[in-house]
């Protein structure tokens, strides 16, 4: 019986890198997760090669979520072999008869997904069919025959491996689409940090200055976009009247 495993690759390049692949973060769903270290020696047969051991090690002979972690730009990600959408090596194909069904894989770096070159912390995504990062993505996921997602913005702090931001997703027929935090059902902990900076958001612009039905319409659609979030299960026990008006009467928050 096939056994379903992540694999967390990670390119070697800084003190950065090496410390996220020394922290040998758990996988997705999880999943047991192989952890497979990628020099810049590496040659796109050879990174194949790690990859495959880190599912055997992990126990699997079939990978259902491939990670690859490097810096990037758009339509660039500095991974040997996947450095643009012109360098796709095509000896990542041989990683094709490894996949699961429905598999993924998630590149994490800054703003592959981005149209134009990071401006600070942001990228571009306007949906054109002909973007840098758009292009770079389906290269990508035509070579492997597998789903790739990549990043719009910036990212940083990669414990836990989420994603900030927007994130486009392209399968190898071309079909393409972007997902917010929270819309991401595999990536929890991008929609609590969303959360989390929502809530706040909230409890500044509305709570605080007592416009309490602004803050009951915010917190409503809180609960609507994060609803697994701990933010919405706060959330609910201010909407009920007086919750935020009186605090002290059945009910302690910290808005007191």
């Amino acid at each position: 019986m096939a056994q379903e495993v992540a694999v967390h690759a990670v390119y070697l390049e800084d003190p950065t890198m090496i410390h996220e692949f020394n922290l040998k973060q758990g996988g997705p769903d999880f999943l047991p997760t192989g952890h497979t270290g990628i020099r810049e020696s590496f040659s796109p047969r050879k990174a194949v090669d790690a990859i495959i051991s880190a599912a055997n090690i992990a126990g699997g002979n079939r990978i259902k979520v491939l990670r690859l972690l490097a810096h990037g730009n758009a339509g660039r990600f500095n991974f040997p072999g996947l450095k643009g959408r012109s360098s796709v090596a095509r000896e990542y194909g041989g990683l094709r008869g490894a996949f699961a069904p429905l598999a993924r894989i998630e590149i994490h770096g800054c703003g592959c997904a981005s149209e134009e070159e990071l401006d600070g912390h942001r990228g571009e995504y306007t949906g054109d069919p002909k973007g840098r990062g758009l292009l770079f993505l389906w290269a990508v996921a035509r070579t492997f025959n597998v789903p790739v997602t990549g990043a719009v913005d910036t990212q940083g702090g990669w414990d836990g491996w989420s994603y900030s931001g927007v994130t486009v997703t392209i399968s190898p027929a071309g079909k393409f689409y972007a997902q917010k935090p929270g819309q991401r059902w595999w990536d929890p902990g991008a929609a609590n940090d969303q959360a989390r900076r929502e809530f706040d958001r909230i409890e500044t612009q509305y709570i605080k200055k007592k416009l309490y039905a602004q803050a009951r319409a915010a917190l409503r659609n809180l609960i609507q976009l994060y609803p697994t979030s701990k933010e919405a299960a706060e959330a609910e026990l201010l909407l009920p009247a007086d919750a935020m008006e009186k605090p002290n009467k059945g009910l302690a928050t910290k808005f007191e």
